[in-house]
């Protein structure tokens, strides 16, 4: 794969997750950290999440149908989305800081991601996202992940198709109310 597929890659990932509601945040090889509830309260929040996932499968088969010519396997990913408090805002040294996210949900969600391979599916959310974002329980695969630096395992939903996603949620109402959870998608 070329600089230029995985730029083209990154923005088709970008691009969902920027349609569904949420903040690109930090790129890290072919890894993009999404932020969502920054300006919504937590459960518009993660349905934003869940929406930003199905948009990234979409997205990614329409850049695998482009590529077809260029690129031997299709391009495949990963996709891990959990809740919880963050630290939000700029990180850094004199000049050189960044906005982002930092805290155990974010390495929760990180962590989720890269179960996807081991899981064998596409994407892992939470529990916690699962019952705030109002999906409903019985329709996706649940299972027990074990996640390092906790000392209880983790019950999450795993998919193979994240496209599914989006059409198992009511459509978001519009809210004022904005709570100090964060929402991290890695």
């Amino acid at each position: 794969m070329s600089t230029n597929n995985i730029n083209q890659f990154v923005e088709a990932v970008s691009q969902a997750i920027t349609d569904a509601g949420g903040q690109p945040n930090q790129f890290v090889g072919d890894g993009v950290l999404a932020l969502f509830g920054l300006d919504v309260d937590r459960t518009i929040a993660c349905q934003q999440a869940l929406r930003a996932a199905a948009l990234v499968a979409s997205n990614v088969a329409y850049l695998n149908h482009q590529f077809t010519t260029e690129v031997r396997d299709p391009i495949q990913y990963g996709i891990g989305i959990h809740a919880g408090e963050a630290i939000v805002g700029d990180i850094g040294f004199r000049g050189h800081t960044v906005f982002t996210a930092l805290g155990d949900s974010v390495n929760v969600a990180a962590r989720l991601q890269d179960m996807t391979k081991s899981l064998n599916c596409k994407v892992i959310v939470s529990e916690e996202v699962c019952k705030t974002a109002g999906l409903p329980a019985e329709v996706l695969t649940c299972t027990e992940v074990e996640i390092r630096g906790h000392d209880e395992p983790m019950e999450v939903r795993t998919a193979e198709d994240p496209t599914v996603l989006a059409s198992l949620l009511e459509p978001a109402e519009p809210s004022s109310e904005v709570e100090d959870g964060k929402v991290i998608a890695g």
